[in-house]
Parts: structure tokens; C-alpha cells; sequence
């Protein structure tokens, strides 16, 4: 009657032995809390030139002066452009991640079209910086003024940013 007593002693510690394999190899919840939230915390617009490999200044600043006829290259802009480039810049914690999280960025005409309407995912923060920066392009721009709509999703606490460019065009 030894035998099954064996069979039985060496099963429980068999059984024992692959939930304690699966627990040291599934980390703990505690080891990688989620991180804080994101913010953002700059939405910056530049002109594109269509005849420089340049940049504007940053045309979302309400500062930066009138935006007329841009695609022809009047005003300030003294360069055709019919683009505008967005860069995001999110705020996190360095070292840290949270899968679910996306930068959501609509553009809208002020009639309600949609020029950009995406939502990547936000990659992870670096050892030497607590950045992240996406960038996006709309295109065929200059005429109409803009509505941009900057949100973090994926987190309890909203952040979210707007800014409006003014774009106008006539005689």
C-alpha cells in the first residue's frame, strides 16, 4: 500500500512545483503599478514651405501674426505653404508604459470637415526623459482656419488641449 501513498505524495508535489513555476513567471501586479497620467503638455502648428526645406515659427501662438493667403505665399510667411505640421508633446513618467493609452488628434475645417482624425498609441517614456512626441501632417491646408483638438485616452483623469488657426484667403 506504500506504492499509491508514493504516487499520491509525488503528484501534490508535482502539481505544487508547476503553481509555483507559474506564479514566479506571471510578475505581480504591485512590481509595475500603472503609471500616473499623461498630460499634454504642448500643441505646437508650423508652416511647411513648399519652396525651403524649412519651418515656420509656431503658428498656433495666437502671437505669431495674420495668416493670409498662405498658399500663395503672402504675408509673413513670404513662402508658399499648403501644409501644417502638428507636433504633440505628451508629459509621463520616465521608464513607464500603460498599453492602453493613445493621443487622440482631430482637425477640423471650421465648416466641421475632417482633415485628421488618429489616434496612436504613446510609446514608452525613456530612461533620460519624460517626453513623448507625435507628430502629424495636414495636408492641402492655408485657406481655411483650423480647429485642432489634442486628447490623451485610455486614462481616468482627461487631458486635453484645443487651439484654432486662423487661416484666411481672398483678394
Amino acid at each position: 500500500m506504500s506504492r499509491p501513498i508514493a504516487y499520491v505524495r509525488s503528484y501534490r508535489t508535482g502539481v505544487s512545483l508547476v503553481c509555483l513555476a507559474i506564479t514566479a513567471a506571471v510578475p505581480a501586479r504591485s512590481q509595475h503599478p500603472e503609471p500616473g497620467p499623461y498630460r499634454i503638455a504642448a500643441v505646437r502648428a508650423f508652416l511647411s514651405f513648399n519652396q525651403k526645406d524649412s519651418l515656420s515659427a509656431d503658428i498656433a501662438n495666437p502671437d505669431v501674426g495674420e495668416l493670409f493667403n498662405t498658399p500663395t505665399g503672402a504675408g509673413w510667411a513670404g513662402s508658399p505653404s499648403e501644409e501644417v505640421l502638428i507636433k504633440v508633446e505628451i508629459a509621463g513618467e520616465r521608464r513607464r508604459y500603460a498599453s492602453g493609452r493613445k493621443i487622440q488628434v482631430t482637425v477640423r475645417k471650421t465648416d466641421g470637415t475632417v482633415l485628421v482624425d488618429r489616434r496612436p498609441g504613446i510609446g514608452v517614456f525613456g530612461e533620460n526623459s519624460d517626453k513623448w512626441f507625435e507628430t502629424f501632417v495636414v495636408y492641402e491646408s492655408g485657406c481655411d482656419a483650423l480647429r485642432i483638438r489634442a486628447e490623451i485616452l485610455g486614462q481616468q483623469d482627461s487631458s486635453v488641449v484645443e487651439k484654432h488657426i486662423d487661416f484666411v484667403c481672398g483678394e
